[in-house]
């Protein structure tokens, strides 16, 4: 039998840091982190105090196998022969040979979700195109076509801007349009949630032919050159649309300078699918991970952890799945 693999969110590390949990070297189980934690870690003031903590615990990165088209397999992989220190620096290093800004959509998705305002959601179409033309700059080859391409793009997506700050981004109408006028989706609990929720909005899908997977981002429509969309990028999609939705969303889905913790919320659940477990201080984060967890039939047990100052943490005993 394989020993279970336990996935710890960014918090736990937190807390193990100040003393507030006592995560220790097991035999029985194997603690994991992945590079989602290394984009969190690199924001912080002093990265190493963090892969101290993963490394005094011997934590092991779980990594997504991608094919040589760099597409996700569907499969993770364990790399057991590096330490936290090494995988950091080959991270580091990684991201520095391709400078590609992943804040460029924030505004995007942080005007879907009600908040953010006109300015940044303008430049957008700007911003992307730099950023294109930045990376193809050092191209063995004539760009020309490249820059055409984004030429006549441009106009497209400054006009689907342009109805998006039209139309408005009032989030309680968004959600009354999905027939949740009452803000019901948010205290949704039990069983079954997703199928809850989905239960509520159909109505609002009639004669559109999209179904409960493609409306929640596990099957859409443009599957990007997939046979079969990966269930890691239909948990983020499911992650967006909940926080669309209101669905255990916080107010930082709202703001510029917290939507990235959104989404390495989202990554999280996603690679904690491959596990056994997954812990979490963040309550949310763990109710929506036993929700999408247990509408894709995914056995990861959802985990929340509560500052027990001074105490060893045993999944199996002293904290309490929710």
């Amino acid at each position: 039998m394989s020993t279970p693999l336990v996935y710890i969110d960014q918090n736990i590390i937190g807390l193990q840091l100040l003393g507030h949990i006592n995560l220790s070297k097991r035999d029985d189980i194997k603690w994991v982190y992945s590079k989602e934690h290394f984009s969190e870690i690199k924001r912080a003031d002093n990265p190493e105090k963090y892969l101290d903590v993963l490394n005094e615990i011997g934590a092991i990165m779980l990594d997504l196998v991608l094919d040589e088209n760099w597409k996700i397999t569907g499969e993770a992989r364990l790399i057991e022969d590096l330490t936290p220190f090494e995988n950091y620096q080959n991270y580091i290093e990684a991201i520095g040979v391709v400078e590609f800004d992943e804040t460029i959509f924030d505004p995007f998705q942080v005007w879907v979700n009600g908040g953010g305002d006109e300015g940044p959601l303008k430049e957008l179409s700007d911003n992307l195109a730099d950023q294109v033309l930045q990376l193809t700059s050092d191209l063995p080859y004539d760009t020309a076509e490249m820059t055409n391409k984004i030429g006549a793009i441009k106009p497209e997506f400054d006009a689907m801007v342009d109805n998006m700050i039209s139309n408005g981004n009032d989030i309680k109408k968004t959600r009354a349009a999905f027939g949740d006028e009452k803000g019901t989706i948010g205290g949704i609990a039990g069983e079954y949630q997703i199928a809850q929720i989905w239960e509520i909005i159909s109505s609002t899908m009639e004669g559109s032919g999209i179904s409960c997977d493609q409306f929640f981002g596990f099957d859409p429509l443009d599957k990007q050159g997939y046979e079969s969309w990966p269930v890691y990028l239909g948990i983020i999609g499911c992650n967006a649309v909940m926080d669309i939705l209101g669905f255990q969303a916080e107010k930082k889905c709202r703001k510029i300078s917290k939507i990235h913790n959104v989404r390495s919320d989202a990554s999280h659940i996603g690679m904690g699918a491959y596990c056994s477990a997954i812990l979490s201080e963040d309550r949310r984060l763990v109710k929506r991970a036993k929700a999408i967890y247990e509408y894709k039939d995914i056995g990861t047990s959802s985990i929340l952890i509560e500052k027990k100052a001074n105490k060893s943490i045993q999944p199996t005993a002293n904290a309490s799945a929710d």
